[in-house]
C-alpha cells in the first residue's frame, strides 16, 4: 500500500453521469479486483475518501478509475479540471484469485465493470486470449466503458433489460442461456460484480449448481485499511473465517468467494 499524491490528466466524459479518470502518478502495481482511495487534495465536499476498483494501470506512470457521479465526493472527482491533485492510497484490499481450471465468466452489470479491464488484460497477457464477459445495464445507453477494453482483451455477451441492445433480460438469464446453447463452459468459475441484488442472484444459482462463484463487493468504506469498521459484512463461521460472524470488507475482500458470505 502506498499513499501519494497525484494529478488528474484527463476526464472522459461517457455519458450518463459515467466518467474514466486519467491520472498520472508514480502508481505501484495491482492485482485485479483490488481498489484504491481518491480524494481531492483542497476543496473536497465531503469528511471521507472515496473507495474505487483499479480500471486500468501501468505502474509508475497512470492508472485510471470508472467514476459514475452519484453524490458530492464523486461528483467532484468527476468535474475535476486537468492538473488537479488528488490524494491517492492504494493498492488495498484482495483481488480475483488466479484459476486452477478453466477461465472464469466474468458477469458486470452497471460500474461493477471496473475491475475486469485489469483482469481482461492481466489474462490476455497469460493465456493469449480473451475472457467471456457478461455486461449487463438497463439500456444500451448504460453499457459504458466498453471503448475503454484492448482489442482481443475479452469476448463480449451483452444484456439490456428494455432490449435495446443484445439479449432482452438482466445479466443472469443472460448467463444461463448461454449455458443452455453451450456458449459458455458449465464448469467454469464465475467472477462478478455489480449490484448487491444481482450479485446475490448469481451467487444463489451458482451455488445451486454447485459452481465457484467469486464476487467483488462494492460495500462503502470509509478509510480503506481496517481502522474504521465501517465496511464489516456478514460471514458464514466457517473456512478462513471460523469463529467470526463480521469482517471487515476492505482487508478480507472485497473480492469473496460468494459462499462466504451471508446474502
Amino acid at each position: 500500500m502506498q499513499a501519494l499524491s497525484c494529478r488528474i490528466q484527463r476526464v472522459e466524459d461517457l455519458g450518463f453521469d459515467n466518467h474514466v479518470l486519467h491520472l498520472e502518478g508514480d502508481f505501484e502495481s495491482a492485482l485485479p479486483g483490488q481498489f484504491c482511495m481518491l480524494s481531492l487534495k483542497r476543496g473536497w465536499p465531503v469528511l471521507l475518501p472515496r473507495p474505487f476498483s483499479y480500471f486500468d494501470l501501468e505502474p509508475g506512470e497512470r492508472a485510471t478509475i470508472l467514476v459514475k457521479a452519484i453524490g458530492p465526493g464523486t461528483r467532484a472527482l468527476a468535474e475535476a479540471l486537468p492538473g488537479t491533485e488528488l490524494l491517492f492510497t492504494g493498492p488495498l484490499g484482495a483481488g480475483f484469485p488466479e484459476p486452477t481450471g478453466p477461465e472464469p465468466v466474468c458477469i458486470a452489470g452497471g460500474v461493477g465493470l471496473a475491475p475486469f479491464l485489469l483482469w481482461a488484460a492481466h489474462r490476455l497477457s497469460k493465456t493469449g486470449s480473451g475472457i467471456p464477459l457478461l455486461y449487463g445495464g438497463a439500456s444500451r445507453d448504460l453499457l459504458v466503458g466498453r471503448e475503454q477494453f484492448p482489442k482481443g482483451a475479452q469476448r463480449w455477451f451483452l444484456s439490456t433489460d428494455d432490449g435495446s441492445e443484445g439479449f432482452h433480460g438482466n445479466v443472469l438469464e443472460l448467463y444461463k442461456d448461454l449455458l443452455a446453447r453451450g456458449d459458455v463452459d458449465p464448469l467454469a468459475p464465475v467472477h462478478c460484480c455489480g449490484p448487491d441484488p444481482m450479485m446475490k442472484a448469481v451467487a444463489l444459482f451458482c451455488a445451486e449448481q454447485g459452481r465457484d462463484c467469486f464476487v467483488s463487493l462494492e460495500t462503502y468504506m470509509a478509510c480503506g485499511y481496517g481502522v474504521c469498521n465501517g465496511c464489516s459484512v456478514e460471514v458464514k463461521s466457517q473456512g478462513r473465517f471460523e469463529g467470526k460472524k463480521y469482517v471487515k470488507t476492505c482487508t478480507e475482500g472485497p473480492v469473496f468467494h460468494a459462499q462466504e458470505l451471508h446474502w
